[in-house]
């Protein structure tokens, strides 16, 4: 119920109250707006109530399962300012040739040899920029520079050997234990966790996904992160992004996938979660759809079509992207669009 509302009962009653002819009518006015205005709280704080409890139970459907591979996105402040400047490119295209997360390969390196290309050898014999034993740099070694020769000291040969290293021992599958090959201690893999989560505040999936709308809907009207809410008219965290296009335009599933849901979810109305095994997809505010839960769909397949159900202030497609249990920025992950039509 809207406050104006209770405000507008509380000024009636309380005319009412002044113009009782006796005390008793007066007495009588006053318990029953009393009784009015109790009512008007309760069902304002149960449908906040409901309202919480529908988004966390949405939430958490979309981020189920158990930890898989991930990229991680944009660089923070604080990688910018830690991370010499010569090796974050080295980092990213580390990330783009073998899909593991730039940061934890980052992170590795501060912990490792806080990023100087020859620290020397240590007491357990490892050398480089990864601080590799040698019998193990031969056993992944890469050549990142393309310059003919495999070089632990070399930052692009260390990073490109760490990071394959990383995607042969299961990265894509289970990251942490990935890193656990790396250096065979709980502590170590948490330290490295940890560093990656401050160089990137994003996670991203490991692999790309194409654009969910037809090449001539590529306007995104609100993006990822924090916004005032059309409806709530408060500032809040919006969980994805949101793409403008005439109600029944076709939506595209973005990668191969399992269909997890296909039916109203709370404030997203009518809508379709893919399950890609890697991340979990949600096509929000659909006006039909097309597939059924279960189903195998194949990228570039028509999964619903745009509308304006629940929350919606107009024909748009929602578009979130959930990895590990956690909400990612699409625009940093979808490629361009792709020419469906």
């Amino acid at each position: 119920m809207n406050p104006q509302v209770i405000a507008t009962a509380a000024r009636v009653g309380g005319e009412a109250l002044r113009l009782a002819s006796s005390g008793e009518e007066r007495e009588g006015f006053a318990h029953r707006v009393e009784i009015v205005l109790l009512i008007a709280t309760g069902l304002i704080l149960t449908a906040l109530t409901v309202c919480f409890l529908t988004f966390s139970a949405v939430i958490t459907g979309l981020g189920g399962g158990k930890a898989v591979g991930f990229r991680s996105g944009s660089p923070t402040a604080f990688a910018v300012a830690d991370i010499p400047a010569q090796y974050l490119p080295v980092f990213l295209r580390a990330q783009d040739r073998y899909g593991v997360s730039w940061a934890v390969l980052a992170a590795i390196c501060k912990v490792e040899s806080r990023f100087q290309p020859d620290p020397g050898t240590s007491e357990a014999a490892a050398v480089g920029f990864m601080q590799f034993m040698p019998s193990t740099f031969d056993q992944y070694r890469q050549d990142g520079d393309s310059d003919g020769t495999f070089d632990p000291c070399n930052p692009w040969d260390a990073v490109f050997t760490a990071a394959n290293m990383l995607m042969a021992n299961g990265y894509a599958e289970d990251p942490r234990k990935a890193v656990f090959s790396y250096n065979h201690a709980d502590w170590y893999v948490n330290r490295v966790m940890d560093i990656a989560a401050q160089y990137s505040s994003t996670v991203l999936p490991a692999g790309k996904g194409i654009w969910p709308l037809p090449a001539g809907h590529v306007q995104v009207l609100s993006g990822y992160g924090t916004r005032l809410h059309p409806f709530l008219h408060m500032y809040h965290f919006h969980d994805g992004m949101d793409i403008p296009a005439p109600e029944g335009t076709a939506v595209f599933a973005v990668q191969d996938g399992n269909v997890d849901w296909d039916r109203e979810k709370g404030g997203y109305g009518l809508c379709v979660v893919l399950d890609h095994g890697g991340c979990r997809t949600l096509y929000a505010h659909l006006s039909g759809v097309a597939v059924r839960s279960g189903e195998r769909v194949r990228a570039g397949q028509t999964v619903g079509y745009v509308g304006s159900t629940g929350l919606s202030t107009g024909p748009h497609l929602h578009f979130s992207v959930y990895v590990n249990g956690q909400p990612c920025n699409p625009e940093e992950w979808l490629a361009a669009p792709s020419g469906n039509s």
